[in-house]
C-alpha cells in the first residue's frame, strides 16, 4: 500500500465514472481509422461528417487529459510516497504521446472534411490507427497502475470535481450527446451514480435523451445504432 498524505480521503473513492469514460474512448478511437478509410473520395458531405464526429471525439479526450495532468497527478505525487513518481511520469509522457498525435490529425482532418481526397484520408486513417495503439496502451497502463493510487489520493468529493471540470469543459450544445456516447456500453449502475447529485429531472430524464441523441447520431455517423 502507497503512503497517503493525512488529508487524503480514508473512504474508499469510487473512481468508476472515468472507466466509463474510457470505455467511449476505446471504442470510438478504436474505430476511428476504419470509419475515415469507408469514406469515398469526393464525397464531402461524407468527409464532413465523420471529420465533426471526430473533432468532438478528440476534443474529448485531450480535455480529459488534461484534467488528470491538471487535478489528479499533481496531487498524486504530494499524497502518496515517493515510489509513485515514475508512474506518473508513465501517465505523463504517454499524454505528451497522445497530445502529438491530435496535433498532427486536426489540421489533416479539418483539411479532408473540405476535400475529401483519397491521400489525405489514407494518411489520416493511418494517424488514427496509430493514436488507437497508443491510447489502448495509456488506459491499461493508467486502470492498472495509476488510478488504483488516485483512489488511494483523492477524497470522494475531491474525484467527483473532476467530471464537474469535464462537463464545463464541454460545449452545452455537446453535452448530452457526449453523455449518450458514454452511457452507451457503460456500467448502468456507475451511469446512474455520475447523476447521484443532479436533480431528480435531470436524473430521469437526462438518460433517455442522451439515449436518443447517440442512436441518432450513431446511425449517421456509423451506420448503426450499436458500433
Amino acid at each position: 500500500m502507497h503512503s497517503v498524505h493525512p488529508s487524503a480521503s480514508t473512504l474508499p473513492t469510487d473512481i468508476g465514472g472515468v472507466i466509463v469514460v474510457h470505455s467511449m474512448f476505446r471504442r470510438e478511437v478504436g474505430v476511428a481509422g476504419d470509419l475515415v478509410r469507408r469514406v469515398e473520395p469526393g464525397d464531402t458531405r461524407r468527409s464532413g461528417l465523420v471529420a465533426r464526429h471526430l473533432d468532438l471525439i478528440d476534443r474529448c479526450l485531450h480535455h480529459h487529459h488534461v484534467i488528470e495532468d491538471d487535478l489528479v497527478w499533481p496531487l498524486v505525487l504530494a499524497r502518496a510516497s515517493n515510489d509513485v513518481a515514475p508512474t506518473v511520469e508513465l501517465m505523463e509522457s504517454q499524454h505528451d504521446v497522445v497530445a502529438t498525435l491530435l496535433d498532427r490529425i486536426e489540421p489533416r482532418r479539418a483539411r479532408w472534411a473540405e476535400t475529401a481526397d483519397a491521400s489525405g484520408r489514407d494518411e489520416l486513417a493511418a494517424l488514427y490507427e496509430r493514436l488507437a495503439v497508443a491510447l489502448v496502451d495509456h488506459l491499461d497502463d493508467e486502470e492498472t497502475r495509476a488510478l488504483p493510487i488516485a483512489a488511494e489520493c483523492l477524497s470522494q468529493s475531491e474525484w467527483d470535481s473532476l467530471g464537474d471540470a469535464g462537463r464545463r469543459g464541454t460545449p452545452r450544445s455537446e453535452r448530452t450527446l457526449v453523455f449518450g456516447m458514454m452511457q452507451y456500453d457503460g456500467d448502468p449502475r456507475v451511469v446512474a451514480t455520475m447523476l447521484g447529485s443532479a436533480p431528480k429531472p435531470v436524473r430521469v430524464l437526462l438518460p433517455w435523451l442522451a439515449r436518443r441523441a447517440f442512436r441518432r447520431h450513431s446511425l449517421a455517423v456509423h451506420g448503426t445504432a450499436t458500433p
